[in-house]
């Protein structure tokens, strides 16, 4: 459970603060909760995930530059940064045969190598972000960001569950 409000934390308070308040100050609040999110998963982990670490610095930095400008194209362009990030990292472990995926999900399944680098191609062409906040409102975006986003991950995630299922190794 700690683990969701440190993964999701953020995004929430930027939803509820951009619903009563504008997008700098949901940016700002975004930022501090996102700055205690990193510390207290340090604390209980004692170290920082790398998916984790590479969304907590894009926001941090995305975040900065958007208050600091007063341009909130910054923190729009923060999903579009990190999933190129995600998606590069995950096209690179594809081409030199690693699939890095498999750190984040190999505790919940095994599956051979080869699986992996499936799944890793797979993500790695999943991003939407850029042509939503391009393309419409500021309002719309925002809640394409939080409706729209992460049920569309979590549907396209639930999609790979059968090819998971299918090639998860016996004893897993």
């Amino acid at each position: 459970m700690l683990k969701l409000l440190i993964e999701f934390g953020p995004i929430v308070v930027f939803f509820a603060t951009y619903k009563y308040a504008d997008i700098f100050k949901a940016t700002l609040w975004m930022v501090v909760v996102t700055i205690l999110s990193l510390i207290v998963s340090y604390v209980i982990d004692k170290k920082l995930s790398m998916p984790l670490m590479i969304s907590g610095v894009t926001l941090l930095l995305s975040g900065t530059v958007t208050l600091i400008s007063g341009d909130p194209m910054y923190i729009k362009m923060k999903p579009t940064i990190v999933y190129m990030v995600f998606g590069l990292i995950l096209l690179v472990g594809y081409m030199r045969n690693r699939p890095f995926i498999k750190h984040v999900l190999g505790s919940a399944f095994k599956m051979e190598d080869h699986h992996w680098l499936v799944v890793s191609l797979r993500f790695a062409y999943y991003f939407l972000n850029e042509f939503v906040w391009r393309n419409f409102s500021e309002s719309f975006w925002v809640n394409f960001k939080v409706f729209g986003a992460v049920p569309i991950t979590f549907v396209f995630i639930m999609f790979q569950i059968p090819f998971l299922l299918k090639n998860k190794q016996e004893g897993s």
